[in-house]
């Protein structure tokens, strides 16, 4: 059973009393039920705007997205019901061997395969039982404002870094739903009294000032962003700030006062032993390799080029990994890959191996690093 933050004191009623003993049998514990209509003015407004300020960076396929973002109906019209599910992935920090940290709830095996196959069972299992007819399962890949369904579900509230926080299970959350053409009486926990108050420790705790007020997040500066959807160069003030993180980013959620939670993470989604390997053998790893070394890995996410520009990083500011660097400064295929080990190879102070490199490079933008490194512009 996978661990959650569910209130017992509030058992369901029927239908959902014999959904909740399904889920149950299917490794799930039903959070809440909640109606597939439209998500209010309210939110719809704070998204739009939040979309026209440019927050999102590079992520198109959410403003592509936003006809279906506006309501589980809007997405699918068939939906009457969206029951939620929790899991929880609280577990002691973690990375590659050898220093370069993964955000928690990427250490494991793919969330996304081992909950959507909990759902997919569970959804079988009401169709049979005549529950539901048609089903659609969500794990943090369809066009679902995850956390807003979640808080109309009372699962938590709104924290100060944008983030769902349950205040008995804490941040350390995945969100899921499972989609139904029935519609079902809304159930759920009681409102939680807890909220972040004056605390703003997770917004202080953010190195590169990601979060332009309280609720606000700038995705453009943010860890996460830049390590897993940004697919170009990361910008040279930020970089020091990345510190040796190499996917993602759990600094906002170590910080809260609700994120010291009991751990059981790593027993229920383990380690995958792709982080056995260390940052230098990162870089070496060929596109073939990267296949079947991150198999269901949450890390296939970044890809192999953007892990490496990341590893470049990683190892600048852990001042570590000059002979990998130079290796990839001389002969990796990637423009991009090459332009972030001259920006390291700067900070180890190895400008021998940028001046040769200098003389051969042809690439513009890679070659910009180069001169940049060696014309002492570079940031720190």
């Amino acid at each position: 059973m996978l661990k959650s933050g569910v209130d017992a004191s509030q058992p369901p009623p029927a239908p959902l009393d014999r959904i909740a003993g399904l889920a149950r049998d299917c490794g799930l514990e039903l959070r809440a039920a909640v109606p597939a209509g439209p998500l209010s003015a309210e939110v719809l407004d704070r998204l739009d705007a939040w979309l026209a300020a440019g927050h999102a960076g590079e992520m198109g396929w959410l403003p592509r997205s936003r006809p279906a973002l506006a309501g589980l109906d809007a997405w699918k019209p068939w939906a009457g019901s969206a029951l939620l599910f929790t899991a929880s992935y609280a577990r002691a920090t973690g990375g590659f061997r050898g220093g370069g940290r993964v955000a928690r709830y990427a250490l494991g095996w793919d969330y996304h395969n081992a909950l959507g196959r909990r759902l997919q069972r569970l959804g079988r299992r009401l169709r049979a039982d005549g529950l539901a007819d048609r089903f659609r399962a969500a794990v943090d890949a369809a066009p679902v404002l995850e956390r807003e369904w979640a808080l109309r579900g009372a699962l938590g509230f709104r924290g100060k870094n944008t983030l769902l926080i349950d205040p008995v299970a804490g941040p350390w959350q995945f969100l899921a739903e499972l989609l139904l053409d029935t519609e079902l009486p809304a159930w759920g926990p009681p409102a939680p009294a807890a909220s972040c108050g004056s605390c703003r420790r997770c917004l202080d705790a953010c190195p590169t000032a990601a979060f332009p007020r309280p609720w606000l997040l700038d995705a453009r500066r943010c860890i996460s962003y830049l390590t897993i959807e940004h697919r170009g160069p990361i910008p040279r003030e930020v970089r020091p700030a990345l510190g040796d993180w190499v996917f993602g980013c759990d600094l906002c959620l170590e910080s809260c006062p609700f994120g010291a939670r009991e751990a059981g993470g790593e027993e229920v989604w383990g380690t995958h032993p792709a982080l056995g390997h260390s940052l230098e053998d990162l870089l070496e790893i060929g596109e073939r390799e990267f296949e079947e070394v991150f198999r269901g890995s949450p890390l296939r996410r970044a890809g192999r080029i953007g892990l490496q520009r990341n590893a470049c990083i990683a190892l600048g500011n852990l001042g570590r990994g000059g002979e990998a660097l130079q290796r990839v400064l001389a002969r990796h295929e990637s423009a991009l890959v090459r332009g972030h080990a001259a920006w390291a190879l700067g900070r180890l102070g190895e400008f021998g191996p940028l001046r040769r490199a200098q003389r051969r490079e042809s690439d513009p933008e890679a070659l910009d690093e180069i001169r940049t490194v060696l014309e002492g512009r570079q940031e720190s």
